[in-house]
């Protein structure tokens, strides 16, 4: 068994809230919390991350030759380099808007290993409940992985283009998802595998471009293009106005609940937050989802 110690950053990180958030996640693929341990798989490699004084440590099975391409991706997977301080300072300032994000103060900015992963679970996810998503991407998971047993529930790995491009739609009905959306994820697939579309390649563009790039890809609109920036760069520079859980969520703790929900009023309300209005969006169905869902039992470690 190999360890490593990752460093906590001076700027606030609260593991527990990460875990806690893991917790609601009903159908378990890429991230089981189990106790104080969080399972994922990173870089290959089933890993448990543990908070231990002002370290995470990492436990798992890698060669020496690994363990500094697993490091650098615990840290970006597990967000510990997001400094959200001027967002706290910002939120700070204005009273509604801290009453919902007071609570959150350290949640981490966790993301994706990949912009491809991003991208599959968000296509999945359009159009159906959160739930319904969570369950067809474990689905997804367990198709192409066996993953591993961590107390009586399954983590894993996520298929490469390679194999999804592989699948066929019969395998896919398992999903529960739209043909249409299933002939989506074989594509956009094949066309990664063919180096067609290189999603890996538009770290190194702003957000602008990353996201004129992805709405270039058919069946992407701007509601995905944006959540695709923030589930692999942890950067939320857009507001996802038309997100209906979203829309709840603004009801509820901007406006007592009194009103109709839609789309007019998150940005009424949120897109007046400027450069913020994206960050307060995410942090806000982050409150919705720990306060609406919960907690999935598991054993303690």
């Amino acid at each position: 068994m190999s360890k490593l110690r990752l460093p906590l950053p001076e700027h606030a990180y609260r593991f527990d809230l990460l875990l806690a958030f893991v917790r609601r996640i009903a159908y378990p693929a890429r991230m089981l919390a189990q106790g104080d341990l969080l399972w994922r798989y990173t870089c290959g490699r089933l890993i448990s991350y543990q908070a231990a004084d002002d370290t995470i440590v990492a436990r798992g099975k890698w060669t020496s030759a690994e363990q500094a391409a697993i490091a650098q991706q615990s840290r970006d997977l597990l967000g510990l380099d997001r400094d959200l301080s001027p967002f706290y300072e910002f939120a700070a300032d204005r009273a509604r808007l801290w009453s919902v994000i007071e609570p959150l103060v350290g949640l981490p900015l966790f993301s994706t290993e990949t912009v491809f992963e991003a991208l599959i679970t968000l296509i999945i996810e359009q159009h159906i409940s959160w739930k319904s998503a969570l369950r067809a991407q474990q689905t997804l998971l367990g198709l192409f992985h066996g993953g591993s047993c961590v107390a009586g529930r399954r983590v894993y790995d996520f298929p490469s283009p390679a194999r999804l491009a592989s699948a066929s739609p019969a395998e896919l009905k398992a999903l529960k998802i739209t043909d249409r959306r299933s002939a989506m994820l074989i594509d956009i697939a094949g066309q990664v595998h063919c180096d067609e579309l290189d999603l890996e390649g538009i770290r190194a563009l702003d957000d602008k471009d990353v996201s004129e790039g992805l709405l270039r890809i058919k069946g992407v609109g701007a509601w995905t293009a944006g959540n695709v920036i923030g589930r692999a760069f942890g950067r939320y520079p857009y507001l996802a106005s038309n997100d209906v859980a979203l829309q709840s969520a603004v009801l509820e703790y901007f406006c007592d609940g009194a009103g109709v929900k839609s789309a007019a009023l998150v940005q009424e309300v949120l897109g007046a937050y400027g450069c913020y209005a994206g960050l307060a969006g995410h942090f806000t169905l982050l409150r919705w989802v720990l306060d609406r869902y919960p907690a999935q039992i598991t054993n303690s470690s």
